[in-house]
């Protein structure tokens, strides 16, 4: 799992090269990345180290996908936080993922 700091230079980095390319798509895709990955370190900071208030964060996800959700942008960012809180539950527990 990523930190937080890691995770904001990585968006970092990626709006600040979709400012030096000229082509419109690449410059969108580049910076809607740069979106999720911030939105990502939000949500980790967020994140307390509380198991329960951990554990229902999961649960949340998990509900969120299976419903479905129709933006893959937003599916992917979703995602990524169950993974994280997935991780940061199995650390905070003590047991190995």
């Amino acid at each position: 799992m990523r930190s937080v700091e890691e995770l904001r230079a990585e968006a970092r980095r990626l709006r600040e090269t979709a400012k030096n390319i000229s082509d419109p798509e690449l410059q969108q895709e580049l910076a809607a990345r740069a979106l999720e990955l911030s939105e990502r370190a939000e949500a980790l900071e967020r994140l307390p180290e509380n198991l329960e208030i951990i554990q229902a964060n999961i649960e949340r996800y998990r509900r969120m996908l299976t419903a479905g959700i129709d933006d893959p942008a937003q599916k992917r960012v979703v995602e990524e936080m169950l993974q994280d809180a997935e991780e940061m539950l199995a650390r905070a527990s003590g047991s190995p993922r």
